[in-house]
């Protein structure tokens, strides 16, 4: 009886224990979702800061946030960096298609078209510190002298330019996003072309960070 009784203890010492990693495993699981989900969240977040400080002339500043909090206070850390990516070496302009394409800034003071990139890097960590997801993405934005003041050129998601080693796309110099200007003299109709074109290599290949965790 009493070897009866120490077995069924025994049994239901190992279940509670094998309950006990179960649920420990799920919430790491649960976390480590989230915290995935957070990087994704700050990549968006972090688009929009930068092109909110580049259309007011600044340069977008690191943003730290609690991405996640429970009743023990936060637990997903998140910080959101801005760098300027190094282009490798780019061959000289040549004529669409094919990479590298020559695409043309229209450099009329009026307009004053040019690129600003940056690397945007989103890092969840845990609240002892530990590191548990990294998202980045390369994105180059159009800037302007005028509003908007900055638009979005396009981007690649920077975890996979590890393997890809290619730049965001520019499609300036396409028929519907070229921007010409011209003089019109009032009541004669008569227009002169103001166009100063700035000829510059699409999309150069930038060094990316590491590949998300």
């Amino acid at each position: 009886m009493l070897l009866r009784t120490i077995f069924l203890l025994a049994l239901l010492a190992v279940t509670a224990e094998t309950i006990v990693h179960g649920a420990a495993s799920l919430a790491q699981a649960a976390l480590r979702q989230r915290a995935l989900d957070a990087a994704r969240t700050g990549i968006v977040t972090g688009v929009g800061s930068a092109r909110s400080a580049l259309a007011s002339g600044r340069t977008p500043a690191p943003v730290a946030t609690c991405a996640y909090a429970d009743a023990n206070g936060c637990e997903l850390n998140l910080q959101t960096t801005f760098a300027t990516p190094t282009p490798a070496a780019a061959p000289a302009p040549s004529a669409c298609p094919g990479t590298p394409c020559t695409v043309m800034l229209q450099d009329n003071t009026a307009v004053s078209e040019g690129r600003a990139a940056f690397i945007i890097t989103a890092a969840v960590s845990a609240a002892s510190g530990a590191p548990l997801a990294t998202r980045s993405a390369i994105v180059t934005f159009r800037t302007f002298a005028a509003a908007p003041f900055a638009s979005i050129v396009g981007g690649t998601d920077a975890s996979l330019s590890a393997l890809l080693n290619g730049g965001s796309g520019d499609d300036a110099g396409a028929p519907n996003t070229l921007i010409t200007v011209e003089y019109d003299q009032s009541g004669n109709g008569t227009a002169t072309s103001g166009n100063v074109w700035q000829p510059i290599v699409e999309s150069p290949a930038s060094a990316a960070p590491a590949w998300e965790r």
